[in-house]
């Protein structure tokens, strides 16, 4: 038989969880801004590996026979709502940190065209009268 964390455990264990994912993004906003992408992948995992505990935890007041206390202990309900303003907060930065990422990603697309491009220019030759061949 499982024994099951009490309900405030596990809220103050989610809120924990959800205060280190938006550390995480932050770190992981950093990083890109920073050009640091050796740590971008380590960040990714941590970030990964928060949000299956997240998940979990989610599950696991889902499922927690004592899950009315949520709604009906003023405490409970306020700690919820604090949670849920976090949980829009990381959702947020993640939206932030997705458009950061594309257009790093845009940027050395274009970066590349261009070094193509010059590298094109370069190898033309011309013939005697000033003509390109």
């Amino acid at each position: 038989m499982t024994v099951l964390a009490p309900v405030n455990e596990l809220l103050q264990e989610m809120a924990d969880s959800l205060d280190t994912l938006a550390l995480l993004q932050q770190r992981e906003l950093n990083a890109i801004v920073d050009r640091q992408h050796a740590d971008v992948n380590a960040i990714t995992e941590a970030k990964e590996k928060a949000l299956a505990r997240v998940n979990q935890l989610d599950q696991q007041l889902a499922e927690h026979p004592d899950k009315e206390q949520l709604k009906d202990d003023p405490d409970l309900a306020q700690a919820v709502a604090a949670i849920k303003s976090t949980l829009s907060n990381v959702q947020h930065q993640s939206q932030v940190n997705e458009q950061v990422v594309q257009s790093t990603l845009n940027s050395i697309d274009q970066l590349k065209q261009t070094i193509l491009q010059s590298a094109r220019k370069d190898s033309l030759t011309y013939d005697s009268k000033g003509k390109i061949r």
